[in-house]
């Protein structure tokens, strides 16, 4: 009688191969995870917190007078050449990066748990972290208007002449070059549009001061050792940012930057 060999088998069967990702770039595969998601998030807000400092030291050569802030328009549109167009292609797609990722994260949590705690856990939570969504929303909605403002020139206009109002894009100094201090003070001279960039700045700061705290934590940086001092760079550089983009806009509608033209 023949003898049956027979071998033992897994009663699960034998193992699955996995199948390989079939090409999915590694940036990819970051990008749809939650925690590659975060650290870009936090990466891409700490850059644009670094523009919006350097962007508001720009700004404040308007106090030095024409010449100065127009010089230095002029250096970053013509001096630096093509790099000012690379440099503004990459701060977009920071900046739309930034905020994509920043929604899809708040929706998958949102999604995560459909039915809210029944003792949230908001005692502790300041202001700032609660309404994180909704001041990026605003910030968003300002930058949006802001490059339409000034960038674009599709919102308003100096008036040179009596009668004669020009755009924006149209102002030019006596050496010929866009007179970016008579554009700005011809917007901030403009009561409506003083207030909307205070309400801009203030949305913005309220962004930053849990923004920044938030940034660090995700990159590892904030443990309990260091967590107060985190918390008051944030504030700190929030505030910094605040009151220096106040002072343009308050100090030229107080005439601390003369305007050479009427503002329409």
């Amino acid at each position: 009688m023949a003898s049956v060999s027979t071998t033992v088998r897994n009663p699960k069967g034998p193992p699955k191969s996995v199948p390989a990702p079939g090409g999915r770039s590694l940036a990819g595969a970051v990008l749809d995870s939650s925690v590659g998601a975060k650290l870009i998030v936090a990466l891409t807000g700490l850059s644009l917190v670094l523009f919006t400092i350097f962007h508001m030291l720009g700004n404040l050569k308007i106090f030095d007078g024409p010449d100065a802030i127009n010089s230095y328009a002029y250096f970053l549109k013509h001096s630096l050449g093509a790099l000012i167009w690379i440099a503004r292609a990459g701060l977009l797609a920071v900046f739309v990066l930034h905020v994509a990722l920043a929604i899809r994260l708040s929706r998958r949590s949102r999604a995560a748990r459909p039915v809210a705690y029944q003792h949230p856990g908001s005692v502790q939570a300041t202001v700032s972290s609660r309404t994180m969504i909704w001041t990026g929303i605003v910030v968003g909605l300002f930058v949006l208007f802001h490059l339409a403002h000034f960038t674009f020139g599709w919102i308003h206009g100096a008036e040179v002449e009596p009668g004669k109002v020009v755009p924006y894009l149209e102002l030019q100094d006596a050496q010929g070059r866009h007179d970016v201090y008579s554009m700005v003070v011809a917007g901030f001279t403009t009561p409506w549009l003083a207030l909307l960039y205070i309400a801009g700045q203030i949305a913005l700061f309220i962004h930053l001061t849990h923004g920044i705290q938030s940034s660090f934590q995700t990159l590892g940086l904030k443990n309990r050792r260091c967590r107060e001092a985190i918390r008051l760079l944030g504030f700190a550089i929030a505030a910094t940012v605040l009151l220096g983009n106040l002072a343009i806009v308050v100090g030229v509608w107080a005439g601390f930057a003369p305007p050479l033209y009427r503002s329409v």
